[in-house]
């Protein structure tokens, strides 16, 4: 049975993603690369968090959550099978915040290697790294 708190904490939780979704993109768009919130936009549950046709080869999968879960293997592998699921022919990308931080972090997966996380700065900054990713991507794809 469902409590009267159950669903405020679930409408809570839907309101905090979506403004960590509008605050991603805002922070793309920031950063030369505009974005807006994918729900939004064209809705659906496969939809990317947030939309960035400058980067569109890439489903982004946002996470906002109380406490930074980098190091937490199982709610990592959660968020994964969700990007996956989701991501169709993208490349994923996981965004994630935590309460306090001012930084997102994003993991990124390369090919023949594991994922790792670096700040979406960094992520940004070096475009050459993206595009070749992007080539990469698209021939394994295409494989």
């Amino acid at each position: 049975m469902t409590t009267k708190d159950d669903k405020k904490r679930l409408i809570n939780s839907r309101r905090k993603g979506a403004d960590a979704e509008r605050e991603l993109a805002k922070k793309l768009t920031e950063l030369g690369f505009p974005a807006e919130r994918g729900q939004q936009k064209r809705g659906g549950a496969d939809s990317p968090d947030v939309i960035c046709e400058s980067l569109g080869w890439l489903h982004w999968e946002v996470k906002l959550v109380s406490t930074c879960r980098i190091l937490s293997p199982a709610q990592v592998a959660e968020w994964e099978a969700q990007a996956t699921r989701d991501c169709g022919t993208k490349h994923r990308v996981i965004a994630h915040r935590w309460n306090g931080a001012r930084q997102w972090w994003v993991q990124v997966w390369t090919s023949g290697q594991g994922p790792y996380w670096q700040t979406l700065y960094d992520f940004l900054a070096n475009e050459r790294q993206l595009r070749q990713e992007k080539a990469s991507f698209i021939l394994l794809n295409e494989a």
